[in-house]
């Protein structure tokens, strides 16, 4: 997923390189020719998605010249550290290092049960919550909202036994839709607690700077760019919901009228769509699309 960004950017493998030699993992490798396997292993699949982010954002300010200006920033999950990052609260260096710290630790205890996610397009949040309650009464186990991420589009996540229970139930409610996601494990549930309690304390062993523009934090969707309130957030979310149509709602209320997103693939461009059918919004996480963003910032101030 990074081999056109690699080729084309000296900065992008400048981030690439540095992604190799703090997790002694071969990124780059896994980045650029990589199998779907490799990719989808938690332990790896968060660091490469987080670099190929940063190396995305990284062409980008190769081609404008600068740090592109933004309004705000946000970051779905694991994303959050990629805006974080950007945002200067982090160092890539710590961050590289916190991501595969939540990577491992995530990875850890997705071996001790058996979880998934699905996403369900069709019903409501509201709807949805009850359907958990009741398919983990069911199953003895436990499924609970996970990604809040359109009006019509939010993610469960749990046991798989308790996912197929709340599957019957969303197909008997009405759902229009419902996607079984190609995951590692029960991600944003309460089958991630101890990797959660595990990753605050690594979370305060690392500098975190005021932000230089505000990032709107996943759990809450309210905008911040105090240190104390991020060191929370970054080990808070890993068992609580992604709040993201209601993260690019406030994007707009900060006065954004135009999304970028940086990184591999469009999925987040496609759920903004979604919440902000007015909004403008790119994928830019190949040279040509980050040609055309850096477009938009040479027209700006």
């Amino acid at each position: 997923m990074g081999r056109a960004l690699y080729d084309a950017s000296a900065k992008a493998r400048g981030v690439y390189a540095t992604a190799d030699r703090v997790t002694g993992l071969p990124i780059t490798e896994l980045c650029t020719s990589g199998t779907m396997e490799q990719l989808t292993r938690t332990d790896r699949t968060q660091v490469a998605i987080f670099t190929t982010s940063l190396a995305a954002a990284a062409a980008l300010e190769e081609q404008v010249g600068r740090i592109p200006p933004a309004l705000g920033t946000a970051g779905h999950s694991v994303g959050e550290f990629s805006a974080a990052c950007w945002a200067g609260a982090l160092s890539l260096e710590d961050a590289l290092e916190l991501v595969f710290e939540r990577g491992r630790l995530m990875e850890r205890d997705s071996s001790l049960v058996d979880g998934t996610m699905v996403a369900v397009v069709g019903l409501g949040a509201d709807r949805l919550a009850a359907i958990c309650a009741e398919a983990s009464e069911q199953s003895s186990a436990r499924v609970q909202i996970a990604n809040l991420n359109a009006p019509d589009q939010v993610v469960l996540s749990g046991a798989r036994v308790a996912i197929e229970a709340a599957t019957a139930l969303c197909q008997s409610a009405g759902a229009a839709r419902i996607l079984p996601l190609n995951v590692g494990g029960p991600f944003h549930s309460v089958y991630m607690s101890d990797a959660a309690a595990e990753f605050a304390s690594a979370c305060t062993r690392v500098a975190i700077s005021p932000a230089r523009v505000p990032i709107v934090l996943n759990t809450t969707a309210t905008p911040t760019i105090e240190p104390t309130a991020l060191r929370d957030e970054l080990s808070t979310q890993i068992t609580q919901p992604v709040r993201w149509s209601e993260s690019a709602q406030t994007l707009t209320r900060l006065g954004c009228t135009i999304f970028v997103e940086l990184g591999p693939g469009r999925v987040l461009s496609g759920l903004v769509r979604r919440t902000l059918p007015e909004a403008s919004v790119l994928s830019a996480g190949t040279p040509e699309t980050i040609a055309e963003a850096a477009r938009l910032w040479d027209r700006s101030p």
